[in-house]
């Protein structure tokens, strides 16, 4: 019998984009019908341009309304419920402007058909190890990345990975089903940390990531409705909050080992800080406070 795969596309002001881009995932579906069966869910999240209507005739895709608009992350979590309902076996979010690849689908399909149904996993796009000539990733993208991806590693299990931002993420079910259970979706952040949210929730399930190379796709006209600037802070927080709360989980939940040598170091660390500044603030002091000047001028005051 062959495997179920949802694919799953939150759509918010894609209006000209959707109905391309999934009228080629079906044209790449056709190549791969021998191994499995493909449904889409595509998730209106109350767009003001009724994007999703350029779905209405396509072949094998369901249409889920929000009433208001909840954000990508709590749009993709609806089509994953949704995919869960109908017993699929492994559940694939893309974007709905066409920037992840129909493509890439030949290649990551049999992949994932290939990995174990009983353990945690989440397999995920990187566009920054796969070097394309002509591709043109956005510089604030680029950069948000190399700045934060560092503090992303320290936080999470996951020391190899690249691109956390990137939104072409898959699953098998067993994970998807422990992602929106009441324990763990509550950990997942509705709107533009969902990537990044969903990347803690498995580093603290212990599933295994694996990344494929790949290149996006930003056409001259593409523009993104997160504005990059204004979530350099909420994301800097979120991480920071990430890396204490790691600390705390591995080491100070349950003390062990790695417990006492923390603890060791924190204490040398802050004797060392003691012994420095009680050495170094009385010369900073006398050279500000007794100076020849300061004496004199003390002096002929009388």
């Amino acid at each position: 019998m062959k495997q179920k795969i949802a694919i799953i596309i939150p759509c918010y002001k894609a209006q000209g984009k959707v109905g391309q881009f999934i009228t080629n995932l079906i044209r790449v579906f056709s190549q791969l019908e021998h191994k499995c069966n493909f449904l889409i869910y595509l998730v209106d999240d109350n767009c003001p341009f009724e994007s999703w209507r350029e779905a209405i005739n396509l072949e094998g895709v369901r249409i889920i309304h929000h009433s208001f608009n909840r954000g990508v992350g709590a749009s993709t979590m609806t089509g994953f419920r949704a995919a869960l309902d109908e017993d699929n076996a492994f559940f694939i979010k893309m974007d709905a402007d066409g920037q992840h690849p129909s493509e890439y689908l030949i290649e990551l399909v049999p992949y994932l058909l290939s990995l174990s149904p009983h353990k945690l996993c989440i397999v995920k796009g990187s566009r920054f190890s796969l070097h394309v000539k002509k591709q043109k990733v956005p510089f604030l993208r680029r950069f948000g990345s190399f700045v934060l991806e560092p503090m992303a590693r320290l936080s999470l299990s996951y020391k190899g990975i690249t691109d956390i931002a990137n939104g072409f993420i898959s699953f098998n079910r067993i994970t998807i089903e422990y992602l929106v259970s009441n324990r763990f979706k509550t950990q997942i952040k509705n709107r533009f940390l969902f990537e990044s949210s969903v990347l803690t929730a498995c580093s603290n399930l212990g599933a295994d990531v694996h990344e494929f190379y790949m290149h996006s796709v930003y056409g001259s006209k593409w523009k993104s409705s997160m504005k990059t600037i204004e979530m350099i802070i909420p994301i800097l927080c979120f991480w920071l909050k990430s890396i204490f709360l790691r600390i705390f989980i591995k080491y100070f939940s349950s003390l062990n080992f790695g417990s006492l040598l923390l603890i060791s170091s924190l204490i040398n660390m802050v004797i060392s800080v003691f012994l420095l500044l009680n050495k170094i603030l009385p010369m900073i002091l006398t050279k500000i406070y007794v100076t020849a000047g300061n004496a004199s001028g003390f002096t002929t005051s009388f």
